[in-house]
């Protein structure tokens, strides 16, 4: 009996390991930035400014995913965390701030803590929540969660996330507090 057991236990993982990883529905998403942030960053005090890698802080497997409520993930070819630094360093570009390597004293540095796409009734809706910090010389300087949520019936998915981004970019540049820290006001 035990044998059996042992048998059935082998063959169910064997067949477990074998199977590929279900991916979600693929999305093809050519996003960037062009919007305009309504800031000139060209008298930014401190600058340069760098954009550092964005994490993922998300617990989902598969980081290219984005969570479905009760539907299949969509995968993408870019992670998000590497979409959302796109967005803000084409963001800053946008908005004429000066921009250098790692090395500079001023870094902008972010982590993709929710991304979801939830499907009702009345349409699309995209959740991003990402943590962004700012820090000046080793001291954090700037800190706070950016948010967005994006409501779209009769859109396609892709333009609906983009839109997300988008939101999420201009949420950073409506901050007072964020663009005291780059001496604007």
């Amino acid at each position: 009996m035990k044998s059996r057991h042992l048998i059935t236990l082998a063959l169910t993982g064997l067949m477990l390991t074998s199977q590929p990883l279900l991916a979600g529905e693929k999305l093809e998403l050519d996003y960037h930035y062009t919007g305009d942030t309504g800031v000139s960053l060209s008298s930014m005090m401190g600058g340069p400014l760098s954009i550092s890698t964005f994490t993922d802080q998300r617990t989902i497997e598969d980081k290219h995913d984005i969570n479905r409520a009760e539907q299949e993930d969509v995968t993408l070819s870019q992670t998000p965390a590497t979409i959302i630094q796109q967005a803000f360093h084409e963001a800053f570009v946008s908005a004429d701030a000066q921009l250098g390597d790692a090395d500079t004293p001023l870094t902008l540095s972010g982590k993709l803590l929710e991304m979801e796409i939830v499907e009702s009734a009345s349409g699309t809706e995209v959740l991003i929540r990402c943590e962004l910090t700012l820090n000046n010389q080793g001291r954090n300087a700037w800190q706070s969660v950016v948010f967005s949520r994006v409501d779209a019936d009769d859109q396609e998915l892709s333009a609906t996330i983009a839109q997300g981004f988008d939101r999420l970019v201009n949420e950073l540049f409506l901050d007072d507090y964020f663009l005291m820290e780059l001496g604007i006001f």
